[in-house]
Order: structure tokens, then sequence, then C-alpha cells
């Protein structure tokens, strides 16, 4: 893949990163204004679009899937390697945050908590929990 095309893929890759962060954190603030407070939210909630971002998600696993083989294939090392490998990241991050002290400030607060990094790392440890099955194409 030619320079160019690895930064516009990252640009979009990055450009759905953070589109997909801003529905999560509308998502979270929906959530704890209801928990919080006996206002209703000004965002819409439809079912259809839940079904359909389900859909997307089901979708971006598989994307995920096909990553993990690009990077296998490209490393030259076996797919349970390199899932052994994430996992043994995802862990460390635990372990890291686990120990790290915890900030209150409404700066830390609203930084995005996951990176493109935790959102492989996730669908990894989905993914591996299924490795005896061949994915769907």
């Amino acid at each position: 893949m030619p320079t160019k095309a690895k930064a516009a893929f990252s640009a979009r890759i990055r450009r759905t990163l953070e589109d997909l962060t801003i529905i999560r954190q509308t998502l979270l603030s929906v959530n704890e204004t209801a928990v919080d407070s006996v206002h209703p939210s000004n965002v819409v909630l439809d079912l259809e679009v839940a079904g359909e971002l389900k859909n997307v998600l089901d979708a971006l696993r598989q994307v995920l899937w096909a990553y993990i083989q690009a990077l296998s294939s490209k490393s030259g090392r076996p797919i349970n390697e390199v899932l052994s490998w994430y996992k043994m990241e995802l862990a460390v991050e635990m372990l890291r945050s686990v120990r790290a002290p915890t900030r209150a400030t409404s700066a830390a607060s609203s930084e995005p908590r996951f990176s493109f990094d935790d959102l492989v790392s996730e669908a990894i440890a989905v993914t591996s929990s299924h490795t005896k099955k061949k994915p769907t194409a």
C-alpha cells in the first residue's frame, strides 16, 4: 500500500474513531441524565437505528478480524501469537489503570477512554474466545 494510501486509510480510521467516541459519550450522557435527573434527554433514541448500529458494530468485528489477520500475515507470526500479544498488552494496560491514582478532574473525565488500540484489544479478546470457529466472510 503506497504511503499516501496508508495516510488516507489511517485518517479515515481516526475520523471513524472520533465519531464513535462522540456517539459513545452522547449515549453515556443520556444514561447519566436518566439516572441523575427526572428531566428527559434531548437525544432521540430509535430502536431501528439501534439495530443498524448493532449491525455496523458486528461488521466492525469482522473488519477487526481482517485487520488482525493482515497484521499476522505482515509480521509472519501465527494469529494465536498476535492475539496473545494483544491480550498481554490489554492485561498490562488494565494493571496500569488499577495502579494509577484516579483523577477526579473534569478534564480527565472529558477525555476519550478508548483508543484504537483499546478497541482492537477488546475486539481481539472477544474474537479469541471464538478462535476455534472460522469467521464468516
